[in-house]
């Protein structure tokens, strides 16, 4: 090759070159200039690697953990004074205590709201602080917009069906003709809601969920929780010979060779005589009494056959049980029931902390059966072994408060995360002593299948002064239904409980979401 062609061709081949290199020299330029470009939340990306295609699919966002409704705190149980009330821990019951509506979970990752603002306010690259709070804001509702939307919607169907129930209760009210109600609702072994009608005293106070109702033969659902948890504890024995407690022979005359038994007693078979109402129940007559064997009727002790309602039998046997452990009921029903759920309760209307929030019980005809005054003049027991006559019916008690320990029994022994009695002692409350009336006789509960819209029910009512009362739940949902009246007609269903209560108890039974 000539040098005139060899100087060409290399002048071609630097121009080349120069040429590829400018070109490389762009291509970077371009792509460093696109990579340092600002994203929308103001940072700078540094990455100089190519992006990934625009048909990529995008990354599924990591999933809030749920939240768990906040508890209801009137429902949460205060600290147990005592050792021998037990609060569960067992993983095994963390159900039954979420449905009790006692669970402490509510969504917390572990990082508190400062925690995430110093986070937030360690971003690179946030300039503007105006445009940055606003996009947060509109970041912020956009996420929480459905969840707000659905709590909106929660609120105003609970709201539209409390006025409902409300509307329900105040109608059955009206139509039984009944001066003040208290309603407690139970739902899955919790405390779901409470309702009220009319006045605790007539042209002076209005019924509240803090008013304090006598309520009954209720008060034998009650007394038995407590003789239940001193068995638990190895104190009593209900298949033993009461006849131990009172430090002699009780027998009954024309039955000697059956011992005398707190089961018995407990499902109205024990063979005691049924007392008119009134009768005395001072505990040294009733000692007499079960000594000489005079309280004694001709029937057979522990027979279904000998089943005899009778309320004189239950105040023997709150006396038995002061005499036994010379305590008085109330000081142990307190102890074992009524404190570890903060509940203000007493065998003995004038035993109660909140005397000034008793109601004045009203019969039908409006008249009055027994004044507020009257109630707080009429304690329980000052001394073991004084008197028995408050123990078939005298224990006084809120509905709300009352549902607490309904909702124990509904939910196998425990309220919120307290409990208060095995499962196996609520069973044996729950065991048919055979049937007789249309019901089951437990202890001392009853029991059908098939009423008031539920596969069953547990139950027992209560009828003194004017108030009709009712007391239900069902074992296997965990939900019950606590009314309490005063004034209202004493009028039964078909199954022989008190109308006004029944269909109180059903609609909420059929109509409580």
């Amino acid at each position: 090759m000539s040098s005139s062609a060899r100087r060409i061709f290399n002048i071609v081949t630097t121009v080349v070159m120069v040429a590829i290199a400018v070109l490389i020299l762009s291509i970077l330029t371009i792509l460093i200039v696109r990579n340092l470009s600002p994203k929308a939340d103001g940072s700078l990306e540094t990455d100089i690697r190519p992006q990934a295609a625009d048909t990529a699919a995008p990354e599924s966002p990591e999933p809030k953990p749920a939240k768990t409704p906040e508890p209801d705190k009137a429902n949460a149980a205060p600290a147990i004074p005592e050792a021998d009330v037990t609060v569960e821990t067992d993983e095994e019951d963390s159900g039954e205590e979420n449905a009790a509506g006692d669970a402490d979970d509510d969504g917390d990752t572990g990082i508190s709201e400062d925690e995430v603002t110093e986070a937030d306010d360690a971003e690179p690259g946030e300039t503007d602080g105006e445009d940055a709070e606003t996009d947060e804001t509109e970041t912020e509702e956009a996420q929480a917009g459905p969840d707000a939307d659905n709590e909106s919607e929660t609120t105003a169907e609970t709201e539209q069906q409390d006025n409902e129930i409300q509307s329900a209760i105040n109608s059955i009210a009206a139509k039984y003709g009944a001066a003040g109600i208290q309603v407690a609702v139970i739902k899955n072994g919790g405390i779901a809601g409470t309702y009220v009608y009319g006045d605790a005293v007539k042209g002076s106070r209005p019924m509240t969920d803090d008013s304090k109702i006598r309520v009954a033969s209720v008060s034998k659902v009650i007394l038995t929780m407590a003789v239940m948890r001193l068995c638990e504890l190895g104190r009593l024995d209900i298949d033993a010979d009461i006849g131990g407690y009172w430090g002699g022979t009780v027998r009954n005359p024309n039955h000697r060779d059956v011992p005398i038994t707190m089961r018995q007693i407990l499902s109205h078979t024990s063979s005691i005589i049924v007392y008119d109402y009134g009768f005395s129940a001072d505990g040294e007559l009733v000692r007499r009494r079960f000594l000489d064997g005079s309280c004694f009727g001709r029937s057979t002790p522990g027979s279904i056959n000998s089943w005899n309602y009778n309320n004189y039998a239950f105040a023997a046997l709150g006396l038995t049980v002061e005499v036994a452990l010379d305590e008085t009921v109330n000081a142990l029903a307190s102890r074992y029931l009524f404190a570890p759920l903060g509940i203000d309760a007493a065998f003995g209307s004038g035993s109660i902390s909140d005397t000034e929030n008793i109601v004045t019980l009203y019969t039908s005809n409006g008249s009055v059966g027994r004044s507020a005054d009257a109630q707080r003049g009429t304690p329980g027991s000052t001394y073991p072994g004084e008197r028995g006559e408050e123990f078939p019916g005298g224990l006084t008690i809120s509905a709300r408060d009352l549902a607490k320990l309904i909702a124990t029994l509904a939910g196998g022994g425990q309220y919120g995360g307290v409990r208060l009695l095995s499962p196996e002692s609520v069973s044996l409350m729950e065991s048919s002593q055979g049937r007789t009336g249309g019901f089951e006789q437990c202890l001392p509960l009853r029991h059908r299948t098939n009423i008031y819209g539920e596969s069953e029910l547990y139950y027992h009512t209560g009828s003194n002064y004017g108030v009709y009362n009712l007391i239900s739940y069902n074992p296997v949902t965990g939900d019950g239904v606590v009314v309490l009246t005063s004034g209202a007609s004493g009028s039964t269903d078909s199954y022989g409980i008190y109308a006004v209560c029944g269909e109180i108890s059903e609609y909420i039974y059929r109509n409580y979401r």
